[in-house]
């Protein structure tokens, strides 16, 4: 079984300082990721089935199942599909920091982040969520 992963990410980020006690700084990142495995056959093992065990239910069962697959063989042609991965996500964070007096300082932080998964199996993960904070410093 062959199984592919790819990986992109891109980051750009800034730091400046306008002023003396001011630092401004800020990242923006966006990842892209892919990854899945080939198709997957398996051969009829109902015949061994049946020849270690003749009366076992679960042969009749499977003898059932298998009859409408092409020359009664198992495949599972679509079995890969579950194992697609396809996201994209976007990251920003931005910072800013000011210097009240020398041992005193603020912070103010903002960070977002978009989530898209494109390959989604059971649910749709797809989402952002954001995040506001601030921090008061002070150094003994």
């Amino acid at each position: 079984m062959d199984y592919t992963t790819r990986y992109h990410a891109i980051t750009l980020a800034l730091d400046f300082q306008p002023m003396e006690k001011l630092d401004l700084s800020g990242s923006i990142t966006y990842t892209y990721s892919k990854a899945g495995f080939d198709n997957v056959h398996f051969s009829n093992i109902i015949p061994d089935l049946i020849r270690i065990n003749p009366t076992a239910p679960q042969n009749y069962a499977w003898g059932a199942f298998t009859k409408e697959w092409p020359d009664g063989h198992p495949y599972f042609d679509e079995m890969d599909d579950f194992s697609d991965l396809k996201m994209e996500t976007l990251e920003v964070d931005l910072k800013a920091t000011y210097e009240i007096t020398n041992r005193l300082s603020i912070d103010v932080n903002f960070s977002y982040q978009d989530f898209n998964d494109e390959e989604y199996y059971i649910y749709d993960g797809d989402g952002s969520v954001y995040f506001v904070g601030a921090t008061l410093k002070y150094t003994f």
